[in-house]
């Protein structure tokens, strides 16, 4: 019967640490890409909104910014 040296021990156990910090480091690299994931389709939909406000607009007066006045 062998027993596992404390070398190996000590081994095993600074690989499960290491394990656990890639896994944390991981997990936050994702809650920091879902967050600037949800913060740009935010943006967009605002985007979005707002077009559909000129549009809507522009309906009500087609003829409403169509031209700048550079004399005045």
């Amino acid at each position: 019967m062998s027993t596992i040296s404390p070398a190996a021990i000590s081994n095993l156990k600074q690989a499960q640490l290491q394990t656990q910090v890639q896994t944390a480091v991981t997990r936050k690299l994702q809650d920091v890409a879902r967050s600037q994931g949800d913060a740009a389709v935010s943006l967009l939909q605002q985007a979005a909104e707002i077009q559909r406000s000129q549009v809507a607009a522009m309906k009500l007066e087609p003829h409403k910014g169509a031209s700048i006045d550079v004399l005045a």
